[in-house]
């Protein structure tokens, strides 16, 4: 007798419109997909037999169809010195992924990932000390805001923002992350607006111009850290490949397109870039843009030999770019105490 095996598709990661057409094929009624996307991604209900307004039969035909995929907390660090948190995920097939929340004046951001380790190799980060392992597919993205804001609700609050900021390029992940996004700005989902989001980028010039055509609502950061060709392909070699000349023309066409403003993150690295030559050279760079720049302070990651420079060194830096009329903000260097940098907690882990 032959044995007939069905592959069991994943249904967390369906966009509306192939929910309900494979829901129809099995017989479902066009207000069950309502229902069934409603319980997925609004009540972030992760156990048909919970599908309360699901006739019993139908349930058993979702078990028998499809499967909803788990993520494990394995760890969740708490920063005594600010209101930061990390959240250590373990996907299926033992893939470690990190999720950091940001708390400031009662507003929530979230950092979620889009890669399992990063191809770039960028010198700063934590995350590049790691090998790539997988693009995340759009559940495992919808995992990570799912868990933190039913923990966040269990709390009377809730997620406000979120950036592709974690481990990972986005852009290399970029059907996928756009995809989750057009989810959780459903209205039968989250209710997330676009507006809401910031898909941050090392400047990958082709997709760059890929979002400018999209004309989303979707918020545009990228990673500068300087200004010179040579010292930024030092610390990240995708220059080599896209350098400033290029990367400045295709921002200028998405400015131009979108009307949108686009964040700059500059990581202030001690004797690297961080000058007051420096600082006169980035604002020359962006008086075309409308723009805002985040100055991070460098956050220490084991093993790498870039320091944070001095508060002084900080401050004089972020009045050159205000007294030259550039909108920047000069962040508080977040989660220190728990290695709050993407990257850090699963290198911290492997090594045990």
């Amino acid at each position: 007798m032959k044995v007939i095996i069905i592959e069991k598709i994943n249904i967390s990661g369906l966009k509306y419109d192939t929910l309900e057409k494979e829901l129809l094929k099995l017989n479902f009624k066009k207000y069950n997909v309502k229902q069934i996307f409603n319980w997925l991604h609004n009540k972030m209900e992760d156990n048909f037999d919970n599908f309360s307004n699901i006739s019993k039969e139908n349930r058993n035909i979702l078990s028998k169809n499809f499967f909803i995929p788990e993520i494990t907390l394995l760890d969740h660090l708490i920063s005594e010195n600010d209101n930061t948190e990390k959240f250590l995920f373990k996907l299926q097939g033992n893939v470690l992924i990190e999720s950091v929340l940001i708390g400031h004046k009662n507003r929530y951001t979230l950092c979620v990932s889009s890669q399992a380790g990063c191809a770039l190799g960028c010198e700063f980060c934590a995350t590049a000390t790691m090998k790539f392992e997988k693009n995340l597919d759009i559940s495992e993205i919808l995992m990570q805001f799912y868990y933190v804001q039913k923990y966040l609700n269990q709390k009377g609050n809730k997620l406000d923002n979120v950036v592709f900021m974690g481990m990972g390029e986005p852009f290399l992940n970029f059907d996928n992350v756009m995809d989750s996004i057009d989810i959780l700005n459903s209205i039968d989902g989250q209710n997330c607006s676009k507006r809401n989001f910031t898909v941050s980028t090392s400047g990958l010039v082709p997709y760059i111009e890929k979002f400018t055509e999209l004309d989303s609502q979707v918020n545009l950061a990228v990673s500068l850290h300087s200004v010179n060709d040579e010292y930024r392909s030092k610390i990240m070699p995708v220059n080599k490949k896209y350098p400033l000349k290029d990367l400045k023309k295709s921002l200028l066409a998405y400015q131009k397109k979108t009307k949108k403003r686009i964040s700059f993150e500059y990581i202030l690295i001690d004797d690297f870039n961080c000058s007051k030559n420096d600082a006169f050279e980035l604002t020359k760079f962006l008086r075309e843009f409308s723009c805002l720049v985040n100055l991070i302070p460098y956050n220490p990651v084991a093993g790498k030999s870039y320091a944070t420079p001095s508060k002084t060194r900080q401050q004089e830096f972020y009045r050159i770019l205000l007294k030259n009329n550039i909108n920047a903000t000069l962040r508080e260097t977040k989660g220190q105490d728990i290695a709050a940098a993407c990257g850090q907690l699963k290198v911290k882990r492997e090594l045990i």
